[in-house]
């Protein structure tokens, strides 16, 4: 008997207003969030797929080749919906921008999702984001990253400026990407 792909087993939890962290990641992992250009896109793309796909922003980091989110569903929107609408509309935006008129395909198949169980679930994949960009030796300091929420986290005052300057303790060991 033929065994099932992979991605025919993947079950997603859809569950009204949970959090969810995501990871998605760019074909091939091109670097096309390099250029601030191509984020502000993101950002544009995310706020109008926002506007037909409701959610709440929690926490980002817009990596060169890959992304997290946190993000909270609202209403009936599947974080499927989000992501589809996101990748699909992101590539239409991005080919109409760059001037392509082949078919192009900018993502990794699927996405990565987790269901934010508890407090200190949301805490650690909170720090996870935010040190991200030090981890992947892109800043020495969180703060000096432009393209991630933590020092919107700064200025509410959940973070002080220091934190992250060495790997917090409790991210040893845990891998999304």
């Amino acid at each position: 008997m033929a065994q099932e792909p992979i991605r025919a087993k993947i079950r997603r939890l859809y569950i009204p207003n949970a959090l969810y962290f995501i990871v998605a990641v760019t074909q091939g992992r091109r670097p096309i969030f390099a250029k601030d250009a191509n984020v502000d896109l993101l950002r544009q793309t995310m706020r109008r797929v926002k506007e037909i796909h409701p959610f709440a922003m929690r926490g980002y980091v817009f990596l060169p080749e890959h992304l997290h989110l946190l993000i909270q569903m609202l209403g009936s929107t599947t974080i499927s919906e989000v992501l589809h609408s996101l990748q699909r509309n992101f590539t239409l935006n991005y080919k109409r921008a760059h001037g392509i008129t082949r078919k192009t395909n900018l993502w990794q198949r699927g996405f990565w999702d987790h269901v934010i169980r508890d407090e200190q679930d949301l805490v650690n994949h909170f720090h996870y984001i935010h040190y991200n960009p030090v981890k992947h030796g892109y800043v020495k300091r969180p703060e000096d990253y432009a393209h991630c929420s933590y020092n919107e986290y700064v200025k509410r005052g959940w973070y002080e400026i220091g934190w992250g300057h060495v790997e917090p303790p409790e991210l040893k060991g845990l891998e999304f990407e």
